[in-house]
């Protein structure tokens, strides 16, 4: 596998992606300590969309932070945007908005003044904290509590370092529970439910393209002790890495990308499957396993499972029908092909099929709930644009699109 292609493919799980909105007016202007023009005025809404350019190579990258009044628009512009060196990511807490780059382990706070623009309001320097050299705040990289505890995941020992996003102090640690597989990354996104946290703990290794089905770890957090409080080992469905989501029962579901179907296709590899964690319990229901490719998609693999609500959820379904598959098909190629399709599917019934109005594509997607809407932010093949579409009763109706691979949606005001 050649560098460009690994570095490729790593941006692709970084970015399962897809599109953003348009400024009707300025975005936002930047200098380095207060600024950036904003549009709008007064108390009118405001959201902030970023999204990362490459450069040819994909070796090298730059965010831009833009503000925009709508996301009903055709079009958004990085004209005027706040600049972000490599991949950009954002956070609101409060009044505040966070905004970190993954080439520094530096989170800076800014509050959003009345006219939409950024005034600086503060920063903190995680350096010497053992952290690894990609640095986030996004779901993957970062916990937020409240206004005054949040929580930056460490992959390289599963440690959490604790900080206050009021008075930018670090002001703990948890340590990390030993479980480091020598020579793999450790994949982990938690969620949080009352005073608990949970996430799973699952080993792979991008460079070779290897995904541990085991070991894997649910753990458990205590917020108020900030404490791990139980562990416990589970590979009934492999890499449950991809981000969970809690129902309106409160059971938290578990589920994984879009890499290890491919690895199902083509060898020995356990089929991806979902778990949930039912409301009031701290372990995982010994009753229930979504088997997608038995119980669901009539055969096909699939990933990344989010829920819409009302026992709605979505899935990435590989279109294994439209593709010839042998003994010398490679698995990582065989992911990044335009055979998969975002399904719509009912927990209860175990039945589903593909969102109307939405092509055939690569594998991933992001799925964004905000202002009570929801976006599925889908990147073109080389993810130099990305395009969201409304989901609507069933379908996807075509949005805004914007230069660039974005992820996150914030309403700011």
């Amino acid at each position: 596998m050649d560098k460009q292609t690994n570095t490729k493919n790593r941006a692709r799980k970084w970015l399962s992606v897809a599109a953003l909105l348009a400024a009707f007016a300025p975005s936002m202007a930047c200098d380095d300590d207060d600024a950036s023009s904003g549009g709008g005025s007064g108390e009118a809404d405001l959201f902030v969309v970023p999204s990362q350019v490459y450069g040819a190579d994909f070796a090298t990258s730059t965010s831009y932070v833009p503000i925009v009044p709508s996301l009903d628009v055709d079009e958004i512009s990085l004209e005027k945007a706040r600049e972000v060196d490599g991949r950009g990511s954002v956070a609101k807490v409060g009044e505040w908005l966070f905004i970190a780059s993954s080439s520094k382990p530096v989170v800076d706070r800014f509050t959003v003044e009345a006219n939409g623009s950024l005034k600086k309001a503060g920063s903190l320097n995680f350096a010497n904290r053992g952290l690894p050299e990609y640095f986030s705040i996004d779901p993957w990289g970062a916990v937020f509590i409240d206004e005054e505890k949040a929580y930056i995941f460490n992959t390289n020992d599963g440690s959490h370092v604790i900080w206050n996003p009021t008075t930018m102090e670090i002001t703990g640690e948890i340590e990390g529970p030993d479980i480091v597989e020598k020579g793999y990354n450790m994949e982990s996104i938690a969620v949080v439910r009352g005073k608990r946290m949970y996430r799973v703990f699952t080993f792979l290794n991008y460079d070779t393209w290897e995904f541990l089905p085991k070991p894997q770890y649910l753990a458990v957090y205590d917020l108020e002790k900030d404490k791990l409080i139980d562990m416990v080992e589970e590979s009934r469905c492999p890499q449950l890495y991809s981000r969970p989501f809690i129902d309106e029962q409160g059971d938290i579901y578990f589920s994984g990308w879009v890499w290890t179907p491919a690895l199902t296709l083509t060898g020995d590899y356990p089929a991806s499957c979902a778990l949930r964690v039912k409301s009031g319990k701290d372990t995982f229901d010994p009753d229930w396993q979504l088997n997608f490719a038995k119980d669901v998609t009539d055969g096909r693999e699939a990933g990344i499972l989010r829920y819409l609500g009302d026992g709605k959820a979505l899935l990435d379904v590989f279109h294994s029908e439209r593709v010839k598959i042998d003994k010398d098909t490679d698995p990582q190629e065989l992911a990044n092909t335009a055979n998969w399709r975002v399904w719509s599917i009912d927990l209860d019934k175990k039945s589903g099929g593909p969102i109307e109005n939405l092509d055939f594509k690569t594998g991933g997607y992001t799925d964004v709930q905000v202002d009570g809407r929801t976006f599925l932010m889908v990147p073109n093949d080389d993810y130099s644009e990305t395009t969201a579409y409304e989901v609507l009763d069933g379908e996807a109706v075509k949005g805004f699109h914007m230069q660039g691979s974005s992820y996150q949606i914030l309403k700011v005001r």
